[in-house]
């Protein structure tokens, strides 16, 4: 009698956990860079909008009190806010590993590994590059320097996802999962 092969998934659980790491560094490295320009932004026009003064029987320098100068707060509070929801991210990626249900069998091992291997030339490209922008002397640099937490999680990214990656890779290949509920049910 033929074995009917319940677990038709393949590789397509290992590719998705590779794509969602990859897109988290991506997002996080254009989060910075888009941090950074809003930053410089912010507080390039928010001392010039306080000092408008008053224009017919408009007070422009109190509308600006009561808009631009929150706005610049909540931007200088951006920072944190980005790099804890990169950690989040980081954190949701292995979780989606751990609550899908896939034993993937043993002959994706070499798979898995060539995965890692791209991921780790992936992070350090895209890690040097970040390191070349943030290592600059100019603004963007001094504004990607204030971004501690997603600064440090972009330049050390190679062995953070590839810690990420084995742990992960240990998880999924480490043999059969017992099903919930025990008992039989």
């Amino acid at each position: 009698m033929n074995k009917i092969i319940k677990n038709k998934k393949g590789a397509i659980g290992i590719i998705i956990f590779f794509m969602i790491l990859f897109a988290i560094l991506v997002f996080g490295f254009i989060g910075a860079m888009a941090l950074g320009i809003i930053d410089f932004a912010s507080d390039t026009i928010t001392p010039v909008m306080q000092e408008l003064g008053v224009a017919g029987n408009s007070n422009l320098s109190e509308a600006a009190e009561y808009s631009f100068v929150p706005l610049n707060t909540f931007v200088q509070a951006l920072p944190w806010v980005v790099g804890l929801s990169y950690v989040v991210a980081l954190l949701f990626s292995i979780i989606f590993v751990l609550s899908y249900n896939y034993n993937p069998h043993p002959a994706f091992i070499g798979f898995y590994f060539a995965l890692v291997i791209l991921l780790i030339f992936g992070s350090i490209i895209m890690s040097n590059m970040y390191q070349d922008i943030y290592s600059a002397d100019d603004e963007i640099a001094d504004r990607l320097k204030e971004q501690t937490l997603l600064s440090y999680m972009i330049l050390y990214s190679p062995f953070i996802l590839t810690l990420i990656a084995l742990i992960t890779g240990i998880y999924l290949f480490s043999g059969p999962k017992g099903e919930g509920g025990g008992y039989g049910i």
